[in-house]
């Protein structure tokens, strides 16, 4: 019965995302092949074209082999991968954020649709169901990981505590970004299901996967280098270890400090500068014989001591800096601006040219026609006007976590905003001593995923994505309470069945 019930309150929402989705197929029928698309499609087309199987650590395991078998099936490679994530995405994240929203709001026949229908039209969500990534999929299984603990007394039986597990190694199996939701997930595991030491024999044989998993994913080039990026105002030029680099390094760092409230929306050059290469290098031939080396041991080890060296010495100026990064993101107004074709095909157009000269025949294996064919289909999509883009365009603004506003000399300084101020109310109020245990799946997930993926990483809107639906139910939770102190009479609960 609790299913039903579920069902038909989700409804609207199913139907309001299906109609949005169809329409966007329609307009846009093939996925977007993003810049990170081809390190995912990689092992495919090295197994239809070469023959050969390729997969490295950065993209393992699942998303590169969900991609294997399309040049088999029906329609166009890019365009089936599209339809396949639109319908996942849809019936996963309405169906899991409802589920989660029906055990924790006292009056779920109000906030399950609401939160359903936000679900289903949200922007950023419905983009990755388009793009050729694996963070539609990421999103899907944390949404269903999550929904497993739910409710929550029925997590300390050992069925379900087994599945919860492994839908979790699931999680950092899709992608390496997971291992901060993971470990929250785990945390709040815990909490809810009492220590380790009394779960059953296959609750810990999953408990190994994740830990196999963990340690044969993700790429360790990337962490301390993103890392000396995100603190490079804080490391000081003129003394520790590495003198040498810490030279080189000064004028940018003195460059970066000088406004530290705008580097933010800095951060991505001086990231790409760290690790460029050809001509016009701005850190001189000294950096660049450290990058010369093959596996780059000693740059990964100058970055590492460098970036901890300046984080030790200034943690709360460190911890501002985060902060700061974690509003630009949640300021990002444009999660559906390319949804519209003319937006689109123009981002398209520029990410693909360069691979159809190096790789034609990948670039064919995934469109199933030449690059002429290629471009006459853009020249024609993009000219579509569709009914939504205003519709979203709109709603990216009107609901916005935080506003980011243009002061003297351009500089960009950050607001709060009516959405975002709702969501922080729900989620104190799930720190009361009543709520916070039951809740900590989810705030326990967000905290370690804000903290760890922003302080190494930089203000990458995508970055998000995985997460965003929280503050959705955050924002439920909070008016829930706050209904609760009008309406006194509540109503009884009732039993929820898995």
């Amino acid at each position: 019965m609790q299913w039903r019930r579920l069902v038909l309150l989700c409804l609207p929402a199913l139907i309001l995302g299906a109609i949005l989705r169809f329409s966007l197929l329609t307009a846009l029928p093939e996925g977007y092949y993003g810049p990170d698309s081809n390190s995912y499609f990689d092992t495919t087309s090295a197994l239809w074209l070469k023959h050969e199987w390729d997969m490295g650590p950065k993209r393992r395991w699942v998303y590169p082999l969900l991609l294997i078998p399309t040049p088999i099936l029906p329609g166009r490679n890019v365009a089936t991968i599209a339809v396949v994530q639109h319908i996942v995405g849809l019936l996963v994240s309405v169906i899991g954020i409802g589920w989660i929203t029906l055990n924790l709001t006292r009056r779920p026949t109000i906030w399950v649709p609401l939160v359903a229908i936000f679900v289903a039209i949200w922007p950023r969500m419905v983009w990755y169901e388009q793009e050729v990534v694996a963070e539609s999929i990421l999103l899907d299984s944390i949404i269903l990981t999550m929904a497993l603990a739910f409710p929550v007394q029925r997590l300390r039986e050992p069925k379900r505590l087994f599945w919860f597990l492994m839908a979790a190694a699931l999680i950092i199996a899709i992608k390496p970004h997971g291992r901060p939701i993971w470990i929250g997930l785990m945390i709040s595991a815990v909490l809810l299901a009492g220590w380790p030491w009394r779960w059953s024999k296959p609750c810990w044989g999953a408990l190994a996967l994740s830990l196999v998993v963990i340690l044969t994913t993700g790429s360790s080039k990337q962490g301390p280098w993103l890392l000396l990026s995100s603190s490079l105002p804080l490391v000081d030029p003129d003394h520790g270890k590495w003198p040498e680099y810490r030279a080189v390094l000064k004028p940018f760092i003195e460059e970066a400090r000088a406004d530290l409230s705008q580097y933010p929306w800095k951060q991505a050059r001086y990231k790409k500068m760290l690790v460029e290469s050809g001509e016009n290098l701005q850190l001189g031939p000294v950096w660049q014989e450290m990058l010369k080396e093959r596996k780059k041991t000693k740059f990964l080890r100058v970055c590492n001591d460098l970036a901890h060296d300046a984080i030790l010495h200034s943690p709360f100026t460190y911890a501002q800096m985060v902060l700061r990064k974690i509003g630009a993101v949640l300021a990002d107004q444009d999660a559906g601006t390319f949804m519209a074709p003319r937006a689109f095909w123009k981002s398209q157009l520029d990410d693909n040219e360069e691979r159809w000269m190096k790789h034609p025949d990948e670039m064919k294996l995934l469109y199933e026609m030449d690059e002429n064919a290629y471009l006459s289909l853009a020249e024609q999509r993009r000219k579509q006007r569709e009914w939504y883009e205003p519709w979203v365009y709109h709603f990216d603004h009107a609901f916005s976590w935080m506003k980011a506003s243009r002061g003297e000399a351009r500089k960009l300084y950050l607001h709060p905003a009516w959405f975002g101020l709702l969501a922080l109310f729900g989620f104190l109020t799930c720190l009361r001593p009543s709520r916070w245990r039951e809740t900590s799946p989810l705030w326990l997930a967000l905290g370690f995923y804000l903290g760890l993926i922003f302080g190494i990483g930089d203000a990458v809107s995508r970055y998000l994505q995985p997460i965003e639906w929280i503050g959705l139910i955050f924002v439920a939770l909070g008016l829930d309470w706050l209904l609760g102190l009008v309406w006194r009479e509540e109503p009884v609960p009732e039993e929820v069945e898995s």
